[in-house]
């Protein structure tokens, strides 16, 4: 067809003495331009659209990609989750407890040592200033919200799992307000 488009192009520009016939020519080789043009069109959805449904048997990296590259669609809901004594979570809410012990450590008394001690004890203390007041859940929000995932840890050394907290949040914000 490119050969054919690429002919009557060739003719149309030859054609300098006769004005009905270059005008005829010109004619013939637009409407058959437009035919190849929407051909052209026509199979590079149709290659497209074979590339992306191929089946997993014979590209398991398929599915890989798509995932990897943000174009697959995927729900973001939390399972099921084995706890440590061998039982397994029930609900959304004792899976994301689940996931905070994991990931928060215990902060047990017992084990501080001196110089913990007197941190602990100086936190204890109230500071007595008059502008002081509560966070409201939207600045616990929008703090979790505005932590970039992308970054490297600085000195507060939070890593990117706090994208598991930001997911947490977004299923259950009682449960880090609390």
């Amino acid at each position: 067809m490119r050969k054919r488009i690429n002919a009557l192009r060739r003719r149309y520009q030859r054609t300098t003495n006769n004005d009905e016939l270059r005008e005829s020519c010109k004619n013939q080789y637009h409407d058959e331009k437009t035919k190849y043009q929407a051909a052209i069109k026509r199979e590079k959805s149709k290659s497209r659209k074979e590339f992306c449904n191929l089946t997993t048997d014979t590209n398991p990296w398929n599915a890989v990609y798509k995932i990897a590259s943000n174009k697959a669609k995927r729900c973001q809901t939390f399972s099921t989750l084995q706890k440590p004594d061998g039982s397994i979570t029930t609900d959304i809410n004792e899976t994301v407890t689940c996931i905070l012990d994991y990931l928060i450590t215990k902060d047990e008394e017992d084990s501080d040592s001196d110089y913990h001690k007197t941190i602990r004890i100086l936190t204890e203390r109230p500071i007595q200033t008059a502008d002081d007041r509560e966070y409201t859940p939207e600045e616990i929000g929008n703090a979790i919200g505005a932590i970039n995932c992308k970054k490297a840890p600085g000195e507060n050394r939070i890593t990117s799992d706090i994208r598991v907290f930001q997911r947490a949040y977004k299923q259950i914000p009682n449960l880090i307000n609390t």
